[in-house]
């Protein structure tokens, strides 16, 4: 079809296409929100189940059991993972990739409500909420108020800072980090309690009945429909030390008889800490749809105008992910420029012609423009991996055009006016234009339904890459030839074509006359090629140097806020005699575990150390914190430099031991360092066991015993407890114990026990009060204890050192009854590859499906794929020269390689077809489309590989993930061009040869018909 022919005869529709193309383009891109991963809906359902104060051995005998048999039982479930710690049983369901999330919820909740009844009467209301990637907090500030008390700022955070952001744009929620809850505390008297005979559970009942406002229904006394309500809630707390409290025996006492009743602080259960400060912050999360950027401005307005409100309150800034996300779209933006001006720069240099690198230079703009109109129809976003996709495909948006200029700028110089060599030249090459392009996109296409979690993630990338190159090929077919015609000049004297009798022509003359030869030069290169592959590291991602540095803390068995403060003030301690150290920001107890915290270390942005040197560096420093357990997490950036093995069993006590030899063998590697089991060691716990004589005698039950004991020690959950009015607060009224009561044995074994006669007992009269060791935290996975061994990488990759562990004896022989499944990284890298393999596979597939399309032939596209191997050699040089790793961007590069290596084969065969359909001899026509052909494909190669030269280089943020991808395409390019010029001519005259002694062969069989005579139903049988 001579689309570009068309084009030109009609100026005026076209360039109104692409005017409207434009303006949509650039409002697009004005619509995309900015974020840092794209949209994915996980499908992990999360179970949240509190029963305050159960040790985590009957958290998970009487809860977590009971809601991991039920949820097996849902349809699609692939992972249960479950974490028991004090009083909380969380549990994960991981569904297999294509299961509806709002589905896969709604049926969660349904076997959770199934199952409540089953579950102790003392827990809070279960929360079943889906895993939202955008949980994260996109910003982190810390507030400080010298005038205000610890809970007054609390509040100020409540009240007036999350309910003034909740109206920002994109926000979400806003959570508060430290602090402590304003309370209605009742601390009672022991010894009154005795000498009364009462109890904790019969105080706080006795305040939930009787401090109440409640509705009494309605009346019509005086002939008006009327309300009744019932008030009996206390309006001061004055008022409340007065109420009457029965003791049972007939008589009542005052509230104040028997505790000190004040409005104050909540136990604190957590801590926030900047630098050596106590502050309170807060984190905010986004909605799904926002873009981090808009989120982190809108969010900043609102703190502006609070400051101004409360110029008493101080608001700093301590953590911000919008702004990585910021500095890496700032980054690309300007890699992207970058690679188009060094690829109009190449095209000069080529071409000589300041025109036609003009035109070549307005089909990047031009191809990337509406891309972002497609995008934004589409829903996507510009994240850190359509970023990549657009970084990557930068030099492929000129290469359609260089190809048609090119062959134009060829007829001009040989006489022929811009118009007819344009109309002519464009189309003549039209096919192997399209041809590219299609190519291209059958590689990428496949990556956009890969199964599991990198499909989700690829989504978008592959269809960004599809896209851009569509795009490409229209203003290729459209516009290029047409500005062309219009723009570029004739030639006053026609340039006589030069004898093609250089090096080139003797080499492919060379390669020809000895096929054999060439061809095991080609087989011998690409088993080198996979020889490279063997010393290359493999990983997943590699982290990011975003000047941030997570530290996860875990205090010992039994820590109280106060060991943990001091854990954190000398680590901060440490760490603020570290140069390149900003700022350190500590919290502990915000996962409702006092005892884990985090540390978040902000780097200096003109440091010297890159985030993993300095990772690497403090290592030392980590020993120094006595008595905590310290690692490094994943700093938000992507990418990980620790290492996870899961041992999973049904027996605690083989886990446990199998566990302990594992840590063992991996402390001996020097590739790991902190190797530690995450699961805490055992604490101490007070049993109190019921003497089952006595409490059978007196009526006295375990259930009993342990309402006391909870509501005496710790208070009453939330829902059982009485409520306070106070202004705009509704407060828990928290009765129990003072605190140094709880220091003392004496007191918990005299704690009164009612019976079934109506007295009291001290509670050592029917149990008996001892210590014992027993679990601070119990993971499980797929309805199994678990025990999860990390490490940190010493220098080596992440596929090394999992070989490396995966070699241990431990691990060669475990016992019968414990196993390994695949976890955390390691998983995700075999998925990786898995996924990418098959990728590649689908679109090597695809690739040869669009070109016998193309072609009409079933041998050519044979040909044209003998290409592929010859990128590999390069590819793997780059990376081994650059120190890069085997991983996921590297597995990207290799995508693209596929259809670029393709494109230079496809250069090549399709002339060499022309020619031959022209009558020209199968020798000549090879000879003929390398010479015609050679230019282009040089003049792309080079072109692309410059718009990828930034890339390479790794400027600006988030590059890590950029590096590799880039190397691998420059090597793979550089390899295959070289190799192809010259192979790819000799392997077309063996597939050529193949197809000449097979097709007479097929042919016969194809035209043999089978001959039918006439139906004769007395012979009931056919010729």
């Amino acid at each position: 079809m001579q689309i570009s022919a068309w084009a030109i005869r009609n100026p005026i529709p076209v360039s109104l296409l692409f005017i409207i193309l434009l303006i949509a383009g650039l409002a697009g891109y004005r619509a995309l929100p900015i974020k840092l991963y794209p949209d994915v809906s996980f499908p992990v359902v999360q179970v949240t189940v509190t029963l305050a104060g159960g040790s985590p051995t009957e958290v998970e005998s009487q809860v977590t059991r009971e809601v991991e048999a039920a949820l097996s039982n849902v349809t699609g479930v692939k992972h249960l993972s479950s974490v028991v710690s004090l009083g909380i049983s969380s549990t994960a369901v991981e569904f297999e990739v294509g299961e509806d999330p709002q589905r896969s919820l709604d049926e969660v909740r349904a076997a959770v409500d199934r199952i409540r009844s089953n579950l102790p009467r003392g827990i809070e209301e279960p929360i079943v909420e889906r895993f939202n990637i955008d949980k994260r907090p996109i910003v982190t500030y810390a507030v400080s108020a010298p005038a205000m008390s610890d809970v007054d700022l609390s509040w100020f955070v409540d009240n007036m800072v999350a309910r003034r952001l909740a109206s920002a744009e994109g926000v979400a929620r806003v959570q508060r980090v430290g602090g402590v809850e304003r309370e209605i505390n009742v601390t009672l008297d022991p010894s009154r309690l005795e000498a009364l005979g009462l109890t904790a559970p019969a105080i706080n009942n006795a305040l939930r009945a009787v401090n109440l406002d409640a509705p009494g229904g309605r009346s019509e006394i005086g002939g008006r429909e009327q309300t009744v309500r019932v008030l009996g809630a206390a309006e001061t707390v004055e008022t409340l030390r007065d109420t009457v409290i029965p003791t049972g025996d007939g008589r009542q006492v005052r509230l104040g008889e028997v505790a000190v009743i004040a409005s104050g602080a909540g136990e604190r259960t957590g801590f926030a800490l900047v630098d050596d400060d106590a502050v309170v912050a807060f984190q905010v999360m986004k909605t799904k749809e926002a873009s981090d950027i808009a989120v982190e401005d809108s969010v900043a307005a609102a703190i502006a105008a609070l400051r101004n409100e409360h110029p008493e309150v101080q608001f700093r800034k301590i953590l911000s992910t919008a702004k990585n996300t910021r500095d890496s779209f700032t980054a690309t933006i300007h890699t992207l420029i970058e690679g188009m001006v060094l690829a109009a720069i190449v095209v000069f240099f080529f071409l000589r012609d300041l025109r036609s690198t003009i035109i070549a230079a307005v089909a990047m703009p031009l191809s990337l423009i509406p891309t972002f109109a497609a995008m934004a129809l589409l829903g996507f976003s510009l994240n850190l991996l359509t970023l990549l996709a657009l970084t990557l495909v930068i030099g492929i948006l000129v290469d359609d055009a260089i190809v048609e200029i090119e062959n134009i700028q060829k007829r001009i110089e040989a006489g022929e006016t811009p118009y007819a060599a344009a109309s002519i030249g464009a189309d003549s090459i039209g096919l192997a234009v399209v041809a590219t392009t299609m190519t291209i996109v059958a590689v990428f296409v496949p990556v956009s339904f890969l199964d599991g979690v990198v499909g989700r993630f690829f989504r978008e990338f592959g269809l960004t890459v599809a896209l851009s190159v569509m795009c490409s090929l229209i203003v290729a077919r459209l516009l290029t030839p047409l500005m062309a015609a219009y723009f570029m000049k004739a030639v006053p004297h026609a340039v006589g074509r030069k004898p093609f009798n250089g090096w080139y022509r003797r080499l492919i003359e060379w390669a020809l006359a000895h096929r054999w030869k060439s061809l095991g030069a080609g087989v011998a290169i690409f088993v080198g090629s996979l020889c490279l592959a063997a010393l290359l590291p493999t990983g997943f991602t590699a982290p990011s140097d975003n000047g941030i540095v997570e530290i996860t803390i875990e205090g010992a068995p039994g820590a109280t806020l106060d060991d943990m403060r001091k854990a954190h003030a000398i680590l901060t301690r440490e760490l603020r005699k570290e140069r390149e150290v900003e700022r350190v920001f500590s919290s502990a107890g915000s996962g409702g575990d006092l005892r884990s915290g985090a540390v978040t270390v902000l780097l200096k942005e003109d440091r010297n150390r890159t985030t993993q040197k300095f990772q690497a560096d403090i290592r030392p420093v980590l020993l120094r914190v006595p008595d905590v357990r310290l690692g490094f997490g994943q700093s938000g950036g992507g990418g990980s430099s620790t290492v996870q093995i899961l041992l999973a069993s049904e027996d605690g006590d083989s886990l446990a031991a199998a566990a302990a030899s594992l840590e063992q063998q991996m402390r001996s590697l020097p590739e790991l360092a902190n190797v530690h089991q995450i699961t805490p060691p055992p604490t101490s716990e007070l049993v109190i066991r019921l003497k089952p004589d006595e409490a059978a005698r007196l009526g006295v039950t375990a259930e009993t015993i342990a309402s006391i004991a909870r509501v005496s020690t710790s208070g009453d959950i939330d829902a059982n407890s009485a409520k306070f009015n106070q202004g705009e607060q509704r407060l828990n009224i928290r009765v129990r114990l003072p605190g140094d009561a709880l220091t003392d044995l004496d007191v918990i074994s005299n704690l009164r026990v009612p019976t079934a006669q109506g007295l009291s007992v001290p509670l050592s009269a029917v149990a008996d009060l001892a210590f014992q060791p027993g679990v601070a935290r119990i993971e499980r996975f797929d309805r199994e204890r678990r025990a999860i061994i990390e490490a940190e990488l010493n220098n080596v990759s992440l596929g090394e050192a999992t070989r490396k562990i995966n070699d241990l004896p431990i691990l060669k022989q475990l016992p019968q009854n414990v196993r390994q499944p695949a976890y955390g990284q390691a998983e995700d890298m075999m998925q990786l590859f898995a996924s990418f393999g098959f990728a590649m596979l689908a679109g090597i597939g695809l690739m040869f499906g669009v070109l016998v399309l193309l072609f009409g032939s079933f041998f050519k596209p044979i040909t044209i794929l003998m290409a592929l191997p010859l990128s590999l050699s390069g590819a793997f040089l780059a990376l081994l020269a650059g120190g890069a790793e085997l991983n996921l961007p590297a597995m990207i590069g290799f995508l693209m390689l596929m259809g670029l290596a393709a494109k230079n084969s496809i250069l090549l065969v399709e002339h060499a077809i022309e020619s031959e359909r022209a009558g020209v001899s199968r020798h000549d026509a090879l000879i003929e489309a390398c010479r015609e052909r050679a230019r282009p494909i040089v003049m792309t190669t080079f072109a692309m590989a410059a718009g990828m030269v930034p890339t390479a280089l790794g400027l600006g943020e988030g590059s890590e993930m950029r590096v590799p991808m880039a190397l691998a395409v420059i090597g793979g390019l550089v390899s295959s061009t070289a190799l192809s010029l010259i192979l790819v001519p000799v392997v077309y005259e063996f597939v050529d040869d193949w197809e000449v002694w097979l097709s007479p062969r097929l042919s016969k069989l194809v035209n043999r018909r089978p001959t039918f005579s006439a139906y004769d139903p007395a012979d009931r049988t056919e010729a």
